[in-house]
């Protein structure tokens, strides 16, 4: 038997593993002060000396600047996004809602509309009811703002199309304590080209709203954005849980255990990376139910059953560990079977569960993506190279091309390893060569 050196300590594998990961850092969900451009376009409107100002970079790219006439609670705004240019209609969306939360319902809206081409600029007014959440058409509807000098525009300089108005605010209106939403979306319909459709279902759409103190011109934020620190907690726990080391210990189940690599310690190893990876990928899976129910007003139930799919046959996979037949039981060869495919399935499904994750988060333009498919792809190749000799060497075996591989483990060998395995599993150095 050749003996072959064993892989890097475990301690060092989760220091790489968590140094790769590093890269994740928390992002900034939060608004940024409005850009330079912007600003300056708003004080060249007569809004001199704004009171609020704020770019949500992580919620359509939406800027907004207010300027507070506290003495008469007049309130001059400009709102500007850049709709998709290669979608021939578009809307802006902004307003405020007298209720006690930031949200789509009861929202008194102010809303511009891009037509086909750009022919034209289309503006109105809407009040935002339950109905719409339900489906029903969006129209022109009075409002219980006094609104002037309401317009919107294109401004070439920015490519931002831009709301502008002025606001009496009622008194029931907090101005320490105001609750704006926006929204940003493509479709329009045929009633007037005034009837809006649904925007999109992503995270970045349902964050479009904030609770915002204009005498200090600070956003107080809302449950969804003190929750967005632990939307990207419940994402690196999955990614590192069930994207990463759970793979790792796949690789090491199959290609240290006796084919192409013999290393003793494989069991260890492998059972360490599979509970560790079960006990951080259940962490996030814990934060993400979490995060489920604190969702009042949405929900994600693909990505959800898929989070509960992999929970629920990772601890099957666990407790195979406790119960596992006797070498010579029957149902062995039935349980190693299920054990494999349901632990490829897994990695399968873990992947395309977390790429979902990050596209709801709206992280995908970011580095979450690039990343994560880095990771992904280490390990896909770490698997090609082993699989590649596997079968090399299989093949040497099988016909004798001792002379191409002359370094691999004698036949004999290979016969009498099989018979002193411990779990059963075929490999494809047991097939003995027919002379």
């Amino acid at each position: 038997m050749i003996e072959t050196s064993p892989p890097p300590s475990f301690s060092m594998m989760l220091l790489v593993i968590v140094s790769f990961l590093s890269i994740f850092s928390f992002t900034n969900t939060h608004a940024h002060h409005c850009s330079n451009d912007f600003l300056s376009e708003a004080k060249n409107r007569n809004l001199i000396n704004i009171t609020f100002s704020k770019r949500y970079m992580e919620s359509n790219g939406v800027e907004v600047a207010m300027y507070l006439h506290e003495n008469t609670r007049k309130l001059d705004i400009m709102v500007g996004a850049k709709l998709k240019e290669e979608e021939e209609t578009g809307w802006l969306a902004w307003g405020l809602n007298p209720g006690p939360e930031a949200r789509m319902i009861g929202t008194q809206a102010l809303i511009g509309i891009k037509t086909k081409n750009d022919e034209k600029l289309l503006k109105d007014t809407y009040n935002i009811t339950s109905y719409t959440k339900l489906g029903c058409q969006l129209l022109p509807s009075p409002i219980d703002l006094n609104i002037s000098n309401f317009n919107f525009i294109y401004v070439s300089k920015l490519k931002y199309h831009v709301i502008l108005a002025t606001i009496i605010l009622p008194m029931k209106y907090d101005l320490s304590r105001l609750n704006q939403v926006w929204q940003v979306g493509i479709n329009i319909g045929a009633v007037g080209n005034k009837e809006l459709k649904m925007h999109g279902k992503g995270l970045m759409n349902y964050d479009s709203s904030e609770t915002i103190n204009l005498r200090t011109g600070k956003g107080r934020g809302n449950r969804v954005h003190e929750s967005s620190k632990i939307r990207q907690v419940h994402g690196i726990l999955n990614i590192i849980g069930w994207g990463t080391v759970l793979p790792i210990g796949v690789i090491i189940a199959r290609n240290f255990r006796e084919f192409p690599l013999h290393w003793l310690g494989w069991r260890k190893y492998h059972i360490s990376c599979q509970t560790i990876g079960y006990l951080v990928g259940t962490t996030g899976w814990a934060v993400g139910i979490w995060l489920g129910k604190a969702s009042k007003y949405y929900s994600f139930p693909k990505h959800g059953t898929y989070g509960l799919f992999i929970f629920a046959f990772a601890t099957i996979q666990m407790l195979f560990f406790k119960f596992k037949p006797g070498d010579r039981d029957e149902f062995r060869m039935y349980r190693n079977m299920f054990h494999h495919v349901v632990g490829y399935s897994l990695l399968i499904v873990s992947c395309i569960n977390i790429l979902k994750g990050i596209q709801i988060m709206h992280l995908d333009y970011t580095y979450w993506k690039p990343a994560y498919l880095g990771i992904v792809s280490c390990l896909a190749f770490i698997f090609l190279v082993f699989e590649i000799v596997s079968w090399f060497k299989f093949v040497c075996d099988k016909f004798g091309f001792w002379i191409l591989c002359a370094k691999c483990i004698p036949n004999e060998e290979a016969n009498e390893k099989k018979g002193s395995r411990e779990d059963g599993r075929v490999q494809p150095s047991d097939t003995p060569i027919n002379n």
